[in-house]
């Protein structure tokens, strides 16, 4: 891929051709802006020219989004990508995250200061890492560890029934570690060397959202998988944008799915120990509500440990 320019790029992707005029003159004084009507032109663009930030529409004929982001991030992974949608679709918002990798999630219609905030961090994160880091070897990374020193698996969830299904399916291959809640997972998180979080979005009384973000905040390279079972779209798309949830996994729980997503969010933890600028890819939205800043002291001060261990395996 080729480009003449030294603005970052940015390819828009809608079926209506006034969406694509109106975020051309939006954003083309500080960006190159390159558009596109169909998802097969996408990929056309995407093959010539190397694209910092890919922004594509849901609804659209012959390519939905969802299925444009993935191609896209098996063409060119180095691209960030953003799903733009006028509805809610709890389908296609899961599907954002565990087949594209979305970078954030924007309900139509935008709003003008949030879209762009949203395109300048994508913008950044694409310009601090390049191409060669997203398609570095991953055949270290892929290969287990030992239970002994490999990072481990920790699972929130207030079920006992459905903590030992999941500890079953993934003891023998991973050390494995179960929280009933918040404040047990704070306790193992700053014992043990976790990797993977698989947590319910609420356990008993607590969100986990606001635990999950300050770890994200703080600690990036421990990635997510998040348990759903409400078709709650507004509470996906929050997690997607201010926790950076790595992939979903539905409840009732289905082992295949479940096993993959666990097995691709411990492969990008090891990626992010030997490529750590690549945790770049993953910042946080900032949260339109007050921040829980007791909660967010209480990570902090009593995940001393976890700091010390994340800096020795990172630097």
């Amino acid at each position: 891929m080729t480009t003449t320019n030294q603005k970052p790029t940015l390819l828009f992707v809608d079926d209506e051709e006034r969406i694509v005029n109106l975020l051309r003159m939006m954003f083309r004084g500080e960006y190159q802006v390159l558009t596109a009507t169909s998802g097969k032109e996408a990929l056309e663009i995407l093959a010539k020219h190397r694209v910092e930030v890919l922004v594509s529409d849901q609804r659209m004929p012959g390519m939905l989004g969802v299925e444009l982001l993935t191609e896209a991030r098996k063409r060119s992974p180095a691209t960030m990508r953003i799903l733009l949608t006028g509805y809610s679709d709890l389908a296609a918002i899961v599907g954002s995250v565990n087949d594209g990798e979305v970078f954030r999630f924007i309900n139509k219609p935008w709003n003008h200061d949030e879209i762009k905030t949203i395109i300048r961090a994508a913008a950044d994160a694409a310009l601090a890492t390049d191409a060669s880091a997203m398609q570095a070897d991953t055949t270290a990374t892929a290969q287990g560890s030992d239970a002994a020193d490999g990072p481990e698996l920790l699972i929130v969830d207030d079920n006992p029934a459905d903590r030992e299904a999941i500890r079953a399916l993934f003891n023998k291959d991973l050390a494995t570690h179960c929280a009933s809640s918040v404040s047990e997972a704070l306790a193992l998180l700053e014992t043990r060397n976790i990797g993977v979080i698989v947590a319910e979005a609420r356990v008993g009384s607590q969100d986990t959202g606001p635990l999950l973000r300050a770890l994200k905040q703080q600690y990036p390279s421990i990635t997510t998988v998040m348990l759903t079972k409400a078709a709650d779209s507004d509470l996906v798309v929050k997690l997607i944008n201010q926790v950076q949830i790595f992939r979903f996994a539905t409840k009732p729980i289905r082992t295949g799915a479940l096993q993959l997503a666990v097995s691709a969010a411990m492969k990008e933890h090891k990626r992010f120990r030997t490529s750590p600028s690549l945790l770049k890819r993953y910042g946080v939205a900032p949260s339109r509500e007050l921040e829980d800043a007791t909660l967010a002291a209480s990570v902090l001060k009593s995940l001393s440990g976890l700091r010390s261990r994340l800096s020795r395996m990172l630097h």
